[in-house]
Formats: structure tokens, C-alpha cells, sequence
């Protein structure tokens, strides 16, 4: 078999059969993080669905196209900006490189900075690099998700303008922040504290969440939210099956989230770690989120006595709340977690929005927020001393409440006070009238339900003279008012 072999294959010597193998890994890991990209951008289409379902039908075009817009407005303030952030504020403060240790292999995760820009090197039609610009690509979806949380809460009364400065700040700053300090081997929460997020329970859902509330404070409930009596009332979006389809594509690219946050250390293809560094494997974290969908369900379905929607956005609590420990967690206590998850995003999400009154019009803040926070306490409660990252620095209920007590204040004071001054400026909030009419007729002139809109009509009388009628349904092809038919306009014809 052997002298079958080609004989260039035969004459190879050791080093360069071992360069062969290192750059067919580094094709591969290419390959990989391709594919999570393209299996993530299913969240965003699930995303737009999800929110255009849950808005009313004269709010449909203006929500979907706030979807489109953070990808067109993030991606190049992401590349600018967010991800110099992430390679230089590890430790809390710019700085030229880092003196965080190293693994072969993963170099391109720590130490972006230098005197050259991050992106220059990593980027482009680079023959030597084929990890560093899917890689980026991979964060730059996580950027997207973090915009696309917090639209679904302000749906139905933000300016366009207003909510795409809040999503480039939160997408191309914020969240890249934290990720810099508890999302990556060289973080001071994690070379100090330990502090463990394998899956960005806290570092993406929770922070959007909390940056969502501040924005959520000042933008105040839609009109006719709350009674004078205070009570809450339930504005039933136009289409539920539609959330609830955005809802299960949200769960089909979850599976490309979560496979992105893992590193393939090419020397020992395949040699899965975490984020940190850490030994783990696809399989284990693929089974936790299935299991955390299958646990959110049941804590939804009864937290929620079978309400569809909070049975769905149980499901996507349930995964929030085993993400920071998907790595280590066993099946059995995974599924348990996750449904107290989904008990917990229905609990809360009750509380928000009939006690403290705030209108976050999809839950965002309970199921993103609440249970990414939650996600990372459970971590220092049943992961404590599991050693996290290269510096092998054990996980502790201590160093999560350390990454806790940094983000919530790192996310929700930038809302907060960016939504406040635009408030001030009276750029956040659509006029009253505008509210009302519905955004898409004041941003596009027409309704995109035509066969729901009332038009004029013209009415053919008995004798053929054609007169104005009343506005009618454009789907009602025939009717009858006061005993006269009426046609739609264009129709000339009578009929008995």
C-alpha cells in the first residue's frame, strides 16, 4: 500500500508533512466558524419575525426595519470600534498589548493591540490568518443580537434615529467591554476572580437587558399601556404564529451561538476549549442547550399556566440560565436549572410590567436580562471551584458576584443616560400623533396589510351613475350599505 503512495509524498520530510496538517487544521477551523456565522444569522431573521409577530399591524414595516438597520449601522461601528475595545481594555484600561500567558493556537484572542490597528492585520485576503476574520464575524453576529434584544423591547414608540445610536453604542461598545473584561482569557475578572460565562449567559443577554431597562425608563410605557387605575393592559400583537416561528429560528441559530463561542486549538485539531481556555467539548455544549430549551418549556409552559408566548420565551430563558455553565454543567442539573429559568423570565417579566410599570413590549428584560444575571449566579453556586481559564483560577460564588456587580452598572448607566439626553432633546420618542396613526404610515406613507385598509370606494347606483361611497375593506369585494352595492375602486362593472 505504502509504495502506492505518491512518490512527492514518500520524499516529504517531517516539518513540512506537519505544516501540511497545521494549515489543513486552520482551513478547517476556518470552515467552522464560517458555518456559525451563516447558522447565526437564522437569530436575526428569527429576531425580525418575532418582533414584527409581536407589534400591532401598523407598527409591522418600521419593526422589521429596525432589524435590517442595527446590521447596517453595527457592522462597520463594530469594526471601527468594537473590536480595538476588545483587544485592548482586558484590563480594564488601553494599553500596548497584553501580559496576560498564552496558548499556541490562541494567540489571535489575546493582544490585538500594538501600533497597529487590529483589524489591518486579521482582515482582508490574508493567506497567513484563516481564524482571525471569521472569528471577528463571529462576534460581530453577537454584536447584532445585543442591538436586536433591546429593539424588541422599545418596539412601537422609539424614533428609528434614537434606537440606532443606542444599538451602535451598545453593539460596537458596550457589550464588547464586558466581554473584554469576564469574556476572554486575558480579562481582570477572570485572571483575578475567576469569574466564569462560557456561553455569554451574562456577557451578551444580560447586559442587553440591563442596557434595555435604562433606555426602557425614559422612553415610557406606549399609550394606553396602564389604566388611571394603574392596572396593565395586554396589547395583543398581530400575528402570534409569527413571534412564535421568530422564536424557533431564535433557537435553531443558538446552536450557531453556541458552537462560535468555543476555540479550536488548531495544534490539536480537534482540541475544543471555552472562551477562557478551558478544556471542553461541542458535544456537552450541544447537549445543554437542547436540554435547557427542552427544561425552559416545561418552567414557561407552567409558570405561565400554558400561555404560548411565555411557554416559547421560557424556552430562551431556560438556555440564558445554563449558558454561563454549558460547559461543565451535567444534563440532569442543566435541565433542572433551566426550568427555573423559565420560571423565573415569567415571574419577573409579570412583575416588570404590572409593579414597577415598565412596558418592555416582548419581556426582554425578564428573559435576556433577569435570567443572563441569574445564569452566572448559578454558576458560583453549583460550578464553584471549577478552574477557569489558563490561569487555571478557580470559579467562586464570590468572582460572579464581582462580574455582576461590574456589568449591571457598565450596561444599565449607559442607557440610562444616553436615552435621557436624546429624551431631553426630544429625539427619543415619536409624537403622540405618530404613536397613535402608527409608525409606518408616517415613515412610509402606506399600510402593508392593503387588504385590511379602509379606502374610499366608488358606488355604482342601479341606473349606472357612479357615486362616492364610504370607506370600505379593501378584501370586502362586495358589500351592501344602506342596500347599495359597493365595489372596489377601478370597478365598473355592476353585478346582482
Amino acid at each position: 500500500m505504502i509504495s502506492s503512495f505518491p512518490s512527492w509524498l514518500a520524499q516529504a520530510t517531517t516539518e513540512e508533512l506537519e505544516g501540511q496538517v497545521s494549515l489543513d487544521s486552520l482551513v478547517l477551523t476556518e470552515q467552522f466558524y464560517f458555518w456559525t456565522v451563516v447558522i447565526m444569522w437564522l437569530i436575526h431573521v428569527g429576531f425580525m419575525a418575532y418582533e414584527g409577530g409581536a407589534s400591532r399591524r401598523k407598527n409591522l414595516m418600521s419593526t422589521a426595519m429596525k432589524n435590517i438597520l442595527t446590521i447596517a449601522v453595527v457592522t462597520p461601528t463594530f469594526y471601527y470600534f468594537g473590536w480595538y475595545t476588545y483587544g485592548c481594555f482586558q484590563e480594564g484600561w488601553p494599553k500596548d498589548g497584553h501580559d496576560s500567558p498564552t496558548v499556541e493556537g490562541l494567540d489571535f484572542l489575546i493582544g490585538f493591540c500594538g501600533n497597529t490597528a487590529p483589524w489591518a492585520a486579521q482582515m482582508g485576503p490574508n493567506l497567513q490568518d484563516h481564524v482571525s476574520a471569521v472569528f471577528f464575524l463571529a462576534f460581530l453576529l453577537f454584536s447584532w443580537t445585543t442591538g436586536s434584544i433591546m429593539s424588541g423591547a422599545v418596539i412601537e414608540r422609539i424614533r428609528l434615529s434614537a434606537y440606532l445610536i443606542l444599538t451602535a453604542i451598545l453593539g460596537s461598545f458596550i457589550w464588547i467591554m464586558d466581554a473584554a473584561w469576564g469574556w476572554s482569557s486575558g480579562g481582570w475578572l477572570v485572571t483575578r476572580f475567576g469569574f466564569h460565562d462560557a456561553i455569554a449567559s451574562l456577557v451578551v443577554h444580560g447586559v442587553a437587558g440591563a442596557f434595555a431597562l435604562g433606555v426602557l425608563l425614559n422612553l415610557g410605557p406606549r399609550i394606553g399601556k396602564y389604566t388611571a387605575d394603574g392596572l396593565a393592559r395586554s396589547f395583543r400583537g398581530h400575528n402570534t404564529h409569527l413571534t412564535l416561528m421568530g422564536l424557533m429560528l431564535i433557537f435553531t441559530g443558538f446552536y450557531g451561538f453556541y458552537a462560535a463561542c468555543l476555540v479550536i486549538q488548531s495544534t490539536i485539531f480537534p482540541g475544543w476549549l471555552n472562551i477562557y481556555g478551558s478544556p471542553t467539548t461541542l458535544g456537552a455544549i450541544a447537549f445543554v442547550i437542547t436540554i435547557g430549551f427542552a427544561g425552559g418549556f416545561t418552567g414557561g409552559w407552567f409558570a405561565s399556566k400554558g400561555d404560548p408566548f411565555w411557554t416559547l420565551s421560557g424556552g430562551l430563558a431556560g438556555v440564558v440560565s445554563v449558558s454561563a455553565g454549558a460547559d461543565v454543567y451535567h444534563p440532569s442539573l442543566a435541565y433542572l436549572l433551566s426550568i427555573s429559568g423559565g420560571m423565573v423570565a415569567v415571574w419577573t417579566g409579570g412583575y416588570i410590567e404590572k409593579k414597577l410599570r415598565v412596558d418592555d413590549a416582548v419581556g426582554a428584560v425578564a428573559v435576556h436580562g433577569v435570567c443572563g444575571f441569574y445564569g452566572v449566579l448559578l454558576v458560583g453556586i453549583f460550578a464553584g471551584g471549577y478552574p477557569t481559564g489558563i490561569n487555571n483560577v478557580e470559579s467562586s460564588f464570590g468572582g460572579q458576584l464581582m462580574g455582576m456587580m461590574a456589568f449591571l452598572p457598565l450596561a444599565f448607566l449607559p442607557g440610562y443616560a444616553v436615552s435621557w439626553i436624546l429624551k431631553r432633546m426630544n429625539l427619543l420618542r415619536v409624537p403622540p400623533e405618530v404613536e397613535l396613526e402608527g409608525l409606518d404610515m408616517a415613515e412610509f406613507q402606506q399600510d402593508f396589510y392593503p387588504e385590511f385598509e379602509r379606502v374610499p370606494e366608488i358606488v355604482i347606483e342601479p341606473d349606472g351613475r357612479e357615486v362616492d361611497g364610504a370607506p370600505v375593506l379593501l378584501d370586502a369585494y362586495w358589500q351592501t350599505t344602506n342596500g347599495r352595492p359597493i365595489a372596489p375602486v377601478g370597478v365598473t362593472e355592476e353585478r346582482s
